[in-house]
């Protein structure tokens, strides 16, 4: 950035520290390109107005913190996560959307120190979602990366994929807490390429072809606030000489207030062979929140 350098001669100083009006017109190329994209922010609702498009900037999340059930915390002893959901855009049934999630994993913990984490795996995505009267479809776009913290380690996993899933349409983000269906459902498959990109593959770490995901949520009880649930979750990924798996089956207790819900989790990892994270036959126990 370049520094003003004030002189001895007054005038001088004095030019400089005048406000002026500034002539848009002769700005540097620089500052043409920093505000243009706020230029477009603020002709966007004319133009979603004028072809009947809504700008919903609408949010929703969730978050947890768990602490493994096993005796062994070298590895896993404790998991935390936030995730956020924006619907950007909408057109009739049709929305474009973004999401982030970051997952902590905090291994043994040492010296009297609490919730140091030693990995981190975020997930960035975007992409189209379609509302029908009882299913919804999505096409999505993720990538997702894992970093060591505090300490180095070679060839970080970093992940790009393309996503379809088809779900019941209560399943959806903005739906999901306050539905009072009984049972949801979700399918996704997802492809990861192998493409390179000034000779850096797009999906370098684990050897993933493709995969297929399988979410089921069932309300076993619920009252007034009060509710249980079960949530299993099927992965199976295809890898280039084996399969990978990652079964969870989950159950919760939470209290809503028909916009927010808080509660208890308990999962357990049936079968998990995953290269990235395969806390096989673990138990973890959760506080989680969704809004």
């Amino acid at each position: 950035m370049a520094q003003i350098k004030y002189t001895n001669d007054t005038d001088t100083r004095t030019q400089m520290t005048q406000k002026k009006r500034v002539d848009y017109r002769h700005t540097s190329p620089v500052l043409r390109f920093t505000l243009a994209p706020f230029l477009l922010l603020l002709l966007l609702p004319l133009f979603a107005y004028g072809i009947g498009l809504e700008v919903p900037l609408e949010f929703h999340g969730s978050g947890f913190l768990g602490k493994y059930l096993n005796s062994d915390t070298i590895r896993y002893n404790m998991d935390a996560s936030v995730e956020l959901f924006c619907t950007l855009l909408r057109y009739h049934n049709l929305s474009l959307f973004v999401r982030y999630r970051d997952d902590l994993d905090m291994a043994e913990q040492k010296g009297g120190v609490t919730l140091d984490p030693r990995y981190t795996h975020y997930y960035i995505s975007g992409g189209f979602d379609y509302l029908a009267r009882h299913v919804f479809f999505t096409m999505y776009y993720m990538h997702d990366c894992v970093h060591d913290i505090d300490y180095d380690v070679e060839g970080t996993p970093v992940f790009n994929r393309v996503r379809l899933r088809c779900a019941s349409t209560d399943f959806h983000d903005s739906r999901r807490l306050v539905t009072s269906r009984k049972f949801l459902w979700s399918l996704d498959v997802g492809f990861y390429p192998h493409w390179s990109y000034h000779g850096w593959d797009i999906n370098a770490g684990a050897d993933y072809k493709y995969d297929a995901i399988i979410e089921l949520f069932l309300n076993i009880f619920q009252k007034n606030q009060f509710g249980v649930a079960f949530n299993p979750t099927f992965t199976i990924a295809r890898g280039d000489t084996m399969f990978y798996h990652q079964h969870v089956i989950r159950f919760m207790s939470y209290y809503t207030n028909g916009k927010g819900r808080i509660g208890l989790r308990l999962d357990y990892n049936i079968y998990n062979n995953d290269p990235i994270k395969n806390p096989d036959k673990l138990w973890l126990l959760s506080l989680f929140l969704g809004f």
